[in-house]
């Protein structure tokens, strides 16, 4: 039972499919042109269906457009303007509450350091968004002696209302939380129980091996990804297979790290970024055969920040580079090889895969970064020694991706910056790793997206991009089996 995995892998598809722009068609068949065959494999009968998590239908209605966000939009507004008794107080008296709101999100914004969180191109009119429920729960108390239980119940509506209309701006603007699914972190398509898919102490194949009805779309788990060296404090993680993965013998191959941003969870990736929509499409483009997509948690947090670096906020570097390729390879039999190991990422994680990549050739040979910072940061120089390097000037300068640039060459690393034309902060650390990546002679490619901003509609459009590059470089059309 010898399986041989050859994708069609010809400079034609990468366009047809993904709609990759002729330069990089040129590029990719730099890498893989002639890499053609067939599938030539035996696949058992299923053992036992594998069954796949159901959603309920709600879970699909879009945060993002459509009626939703119309109907909180007219909640909103409508209790907002019913509830307030303006004729009850003199004009200036809600001019004064406007202007208290209005400071106040302007303190909050500060205290969770926006510019630093968001990015440089987060618009002024959130913190309009976030003063318009400070303003309801003014005025609701202001007027309280004056109006009614009715007018006081519609204007205690319109506080929830009204933060609920500012988050879905915030959301809108960067895309974050397509549908109420994702914001319940339903169950995603295809989401299987993780003992279908680990392969048992010993054992050779993972229990789902020879599904047939694992044609044309991969599956995906929520599993807890250890930490026995780093002893990092982390969240479940994410993994998603192709159907190459349930051949006989079990081929070894290769992954693809995903890291997202701050705030963030480890399954954006699959929510926000479509990333599997991307690879179920190139797996069924390509006999079944793409990377093993894992995606691990590198904060701890939905709003915690490592920069992916051992310190303070845990050893999430090394948990990233020891913990997670340890627990992949020994139980899900991948590839072990740099050669067959990617990061990619976005914003914080952007940073991530490139500074990972950059510290270890040994672990990984390709970085897609996506709007990243030139290294890792907190903000200023001060608050990023003292609190992600325990005040160490050494370890910050170590961690600086530059200073690897000529070692990474000679061991054969790749990178790809992708970022938007609106995210002008990005723009410039970009274009300068662009220059230092030249001048040590490491190979990396840079896109500039037409009117794309520090946004998830933006760094999906990075992936697909970037995803037949990456696999081109990882070589999925080859891969190994398991003796």
């Amino acid at each position: 039972m010898f399986c041989v995995w050859a994708a069609d892998l010809c400079p034609a598809s990468f366009g047809d499919t993904f709609g990759a722009r002729g330069r990089i068609t040129v590029l990719l068949g730099e890498t893989v042109a002639g890499r053609v065959g067939r599938r030539l494999c035996r696949v058992e009968q299923p053992r036992e269906p594998i069954r796949v998590i159901s959603t309920a239908w709600y879970t699909h209605v879009s945060l993002l457009r459509g009626w939703a966000p119309y109907m909180v939009d007219a909640v909103a507004f409508t209790t907002f303007l019913c509830g307030v008794a303006w004729w009850r107080r003199p004009p200036w008296h809600w001019v004064a509450i406007a202007g208290m709101a209005g400071v106040a999100a302007l303190v909050l914004a500060h205290v969770i350091d926006a510019p630093t969180r968001f990015g440089s191109t987060y618009p002024r009119s959130f913190l309009v968004w976030g003063a318009l429920p400070l303003f309801a729960l003014g005025a609701a108390a202001w007027q309280w002696p004056k109006v009614g239980w009715a007018r006081r119940c519609v204007a205690l509506v319109a506080i929830p209302a009204l933060a609920i209309f500012a988050g879905l701006q915030i959301n809108m603007h960067y895309g974050h939380v397509p549908t109420i699914g994702d914001l319940l972190h339903a169950p995603l398509p295809g989401q299987v129980s993780p003992a279908r898919l680990l392969i048992p102490s010993g054992g050779r194949e993972p229990a789902g091996v020879g599904d047939a009805a694992l044609a044309s779309r991969g599956r995906v788990t929520h599993v807890d990804i250890p930490a026995p060296e780093s002893r990092f404090d982390h969240r479940r993680g994410w993994i998603w297979v192709p159907p190459a993965y349930f051949s006989v013998p079990h081929p070894r191959l290769p992954v693809l790290m995903l890291i997202a941003g701050t705030p963030g969870s480890p399954d954006d990736w699959f929510r926000a970024g479509e990333a599997l929509t991307l690879a179920d499409q190139w797996a069924a483009a390509h006999n079944g055969v793409a990377p093993v997509m894992v995606l691990p948690d590198a904060n701890g947090s939905g709003t915690g920040d490592t920069e992916c670096v051992d310190g303070p906020h845990g050893n999430a570097e090394t948990y990233l580079t020891v913990d997670v390729p340890r627990f992949m390879i020994e139980h899900f039999g991948v590839a072990p090889g740099s050669r067959q190991w990617a990061v990619a990422g976005l914003s914080e994680g952007g940073t991530c895969a490139l500074t990972l990549v950059a510290r270890h050739p040994d672990r990984f040979s390709s970085f897609a970064d996506f709007a990243g910072n030139a290294a890792p940061t907190l903000g200023s120089v001060e608050r990023t020694i003292r609190s992600l390097y325990n005040g160490s000037t050494a370890d910050w300068r170590a961690h600086d991706p530059v200073q690897w640039f000529a070692k990474d060459a000679s061991a054969g690393v790749e990178g790809f910056f992708v970022v938007g034309r609106g995210d002008h902060g990005d723009i410039q650390s970009v274009t300068s790793l662009a220059a230092d990546a030249r001048a040590a002679h490491l190979r990396t490619f840079v896109e500039i997206l037409p009117g794309g901003g520090h946004n998830w509609y933006t760094w999906k459009r990075a992936l697909r991009l970037t995803y037949p590059w990456l696999v081109a470089r990882l070589g999925s059309g080859q891969t190994d089996t398991t003796s």
